[in-house]
Parts: structure tokens; sequence; C-alpha cells
């Protein structure tokens, strides 16, 4: 008989959830708005997601969600934007009203091992997945594993220190180098409302040969690159791959992997870092789910 899961992404408007196979192929999928109001609602929403597919003998609930949590507990130290997730097990208290066992996983690191498990990190030992969006989310692979860190918030780079001499203290990665910075800069120099300027605009503008856009990509790409190499000293990683939306414009990955030649032709011989791979990732709008499903197969010792 097919082995089949039932995949849960939890985001901050919607939770996408599908029917799933044991090697990560997805049957049926759809959507529910996430509650916002409590605990006990956001419980019920997950429950009756299990009911409505309990016919379909699912062997294991597999969850991606928002904040810093202990996977292999299930228990949320944080919720993200789900204040009401906090120092709560929802492992324990969904296993009290779900008769199958119910894994929770961080949502960029779930889709983290999407990368590890069948795309860009499949078979690479150490490696860095970057998601780039309103902020910089990720997740450090070591050994071929994830790691997660003491506290279970390794790869969180959006508050990577930047620009010390900031006399009010210092700014951080995510202000200068996520999708939002690009999109912001570029619109404020062009007086256009930034609240209606995306990211799809920008690469239109780029495209079309506006010369401010494609010198905003530049700048861009440099600040980026300078962290990666930041953390490139430190992780010594074979490949970095950027997720997000923006991460599917290849001028994006081209401009990347220029720059950081660029840097690493720069640098004094002694210099002892090598020069990473830069490329997009593999999964997109499924990561998480096939992320989640990997977390339990690799808890349960089933990959």
């Amino acid at each position: 008989m097919e082995r089949r899961f039932l995949g849960i992404d939890v985001g901050g408007t919607g939770i996408k959830y599908a029917l799933m196979d044991n090697q990560g192929k997805i049957l049926e999928q759809s959507e529910a708005p996430t509650p916002m109001t409590s605990l006990d609602d956001y419980l019920q929403t997950l429950v009756g997601l299990y009911h409505h597919y309990e016919n379909e003998n699912i062997e294991a609930v597999v969850v991606a969600a928002p904040g810093r949590i202990d996977a292999a507990t299930g228990y949320f130290y944080t919720g993200g934007a789900l204040t009401y997730v906090h120092e709560v097990n929802l492992k324990e208290l969904l296993e009290k009203e779900i008769p199958v066992p119910v894994v929770f996983e961080n949502d960029a690191k779930a889709a983290a091992q999407a990368e590890l498990w069948q795309g860009s990190m499949k078979g690479i030992s150490n490696g860095i997945v970057m998601t780039i969006g309103t902020a910089i989310g990720g997740a450090i692979i070591l050994d071929g594993k994830l790691h997660r860190g003491s506290t279970y918030a390794a790869g969180e780079f959006s508050m990577i220190p930047v620009h010390w001499k900031n006399q009010d203290g210092f700014d951080v990665w995510a202000f200068t180098a996520s999708t939002h910075a690009l999109t912001d800069r570029l619109a404020r120099q062009k007086n256009i409302d930034p609240a209606s300027f995306s990211g799809r605009d920008f690469f239109t503008l780029h495209a079309n040969g506006d010369s401010e856009a494609q010198q905003s990509l530049e700048d861009f790409c440099t600040e980026l690159v300078r962290g990666m190499f930041g953390l490139q000293t430190i992780l010594d990683v074979d490949k970095i791959a950027i997720g997000g939306g923006i991460s599917r414009q290849p001028i994006l990955i081209e401009t990347l992997n220029q720059k950081m030649s660029e840097l690493f032709a720069m640098l004094p011989s002694f210099n002892p870092a090598s020069q990473p791979e830069i490329c997009s990732c593999t999964f997109s709008a499924d990561a998480n789910l096939i992320g989640a499903l990997y977390h339990y197969l690799d808890l349960t010792n089933q990959l």
C-alpha cells in the first residue's frame, strides 16, 4: 500500500496543506486561512485538516511553521507572527486529538531540507540555503545534515550586523540586502510609492535597460556577496543556494557569481577561503511541505 502523509505549511496569512507520498510527491493540495485569533482556533484548524484526510490512512502529519522550534519535541519557543504560539508544545497538544505522529519543523529549515533531499543541496556536504524576501532567512548544512544551533536559531541571517560605525548602534543585513531593501531603494530614487513597487516591477525595469535599476542590482549584489563572504570564512561551504521569489531571476544569480569572482580576485594570496558556487534553489512554493516530510523521515530513520 502506498504510504501517505498530510503535509501542512503554515504561513502568516494562509495554510497550505497537501496529501503526499513518501517520495515527496504531492497528490492533492489546497489552502485555508491562517487563524489569527487564538491557539484553540489554530489547533482546531490543524485537527480539521487531519479529519479531512483521515480516510486516506495517513501515516503522520508533517508541519512547517514559523518560529524558533525544537523540531525533536515540537516545542515552540516563539511562533513568528503567530504570537499565540509562544512557549507551547504543539506536538503534545495535537497528538491528544490526532491518532498519528505529528512533527514540526521551522519553515526556512524545512525549505533547506527539501533542497538537501531532492534539490540544489543533494549530495553536498556543506552548504548554505538563503531565502531572500522581506528579510533574509535560511539554513546551514554541515556534513550533510541541517545545523540547528544550540537554541535552534542557526541560519537566521537577517540579524547579522552590518555598517558597524553607525553611531546609534548598527544596521542589520535584512535592512540592506533583502528584496524589500532592493525595491524600496529604487522606488524612493524614482519617487514611486514603495508599497506599490514589487520585485517584478524592479526586474521589468532592469530588463528594459533602466540604468538606475541596473546600478541598484549591482550595488545590491555587492552587499549580498560581502555578507556571503563573511559566512564563507566561518563555514567554508561548497555551495550557496538562493531561494525566494527573487531567485527565479537568472540575472540575479549571474550577477552574484560575477561579484563573488570579482571579490575573490581582489583578495590577497594568503586568503584561506575558497569561492563557493551560487545557484538558485530547486524548489519554491512546495519546498516547506517537501522539507517537513524529509524531517519526519529523517527523525524516524526512514530515509
